[in-house]
């Protein structure tokens, strides 16, 4: 049996390499585009620009919840009148962010406009340092509003926190808890959000709650709290509501189970604890 070679042969060879060549030349040309090719667009961009067509008419803004156009506006670095196709989204959407009740923003362009959608963040409760200030799930603070408003949640008192600014984050493991403890009575299994003014920090194993109809004091224990232990809060309150009961103190620290001490001589003042089904 012939040993065999197997290699290209030589008529080939110079096939090939034009074709490297050509590949070559191919990925320097496409490279020196990608380069000067901003250069070149920015004077047709410039000149475009001069038409009413490609230039700021009208701003879109979406996803308001508390902030006002004139509030978004005011922090916008569009104008009427510029240049669409100069105009960079990432830059302005970093100049909304610097807002900290934006929580994320997104802007597109388009024809004779720009188009803005902002993320809000929500407030979830009023936290007392000094004055009330808004803040989120995440404890970060919120920017005041240029009206002075504040949102009707909760208000959490009895923490010592430090002077906190719009932006930054309460780092308190106290208020994370609480704000844990907002999070359960917002459920929809407990829906007692709009049932309770006040949060009063104690210590890290017990906060008074006080309704706001009729000031019951709530004892809870924001370390512990269980969405089990709400739900039969919830069910204790609309029993005392239904059969009328004046109520000295709840206790809700136990699983699933709220001792409730009515006024002496009131109806039904010798009720066992309240106990929900679950």
């Amino acid at each position: 049996m012939r040993a065999g070679y197997r290699g290209t042969p030589s008529w080939k060879r110079p096939a090939r390499r034009r074709l490297a060549r050509r590949v070559l030349l191919a990925g320097a040309v496409i490279a020196l585009g990608a380069l000067f090719l901003p250069v070149a667009l920015r004077p047709a961009a410039k000149l475009l620009g001069k038409l009413p067509l490609f230039r700021v008419q009208s701003v879109e803004l979406t996803g308001l919840l508390y902030l006002t156009p004139e509030e978004v506006r005011a922090i916008l670095p569009v104008r009427e009148g510029d240049n669409v196709l100069l105009l960079k989204p990432h830059d302005v959407e970093a100049a909304l962010l610097q807002n900290a009740r934006i929580e994320s923003a997104r802007v597109t362009r388009r024809l004779g406009g720009v188009g803005v959608r902002v993320r809000e963040r929500r407030p979830f409760a009023l936290v007392s340092a000094g004055s009330l200030v808004e803040v989120d799930e995440r404890g970060v603070v919120l920017q005041p509003l240029e009206r002075g408003l504040l949102a009707d949640r909760p208000v959490i008192t009895g923490l010592r926190i430090r002077s906190v600014a719009s932006g930054e984050r309460v780092a308190s493991p106290a208020l994370r808890d609480l704000l844990h403890l907002v999070e359960l009575l917002e459920e929809p299994q407990v829906s007692l959000i709009a049932d309770i003014s006040e949060i009063a920090y104690q210590a890290r194993s017990r906060a008074v709650l006080r309704t706001a109809r009729d000031q019951i004091p709530i004892v809870v224990d924001p370390e512990e709290v269980s969405l089990v232990a709400m739900r039969a809060l919830a069910a204790t309150l609309r029993d005392i509501r239904a059969r009328g009961r004046r109520v000295q103190f709840v206790d809700a620290r136990y699983h699933g189970q709220v001792v409730v001490r009515c006024v002496p001589g009131s109806e039904d003042a010798a009720a066992p604890p309240a106990r929900d089904k679950v």
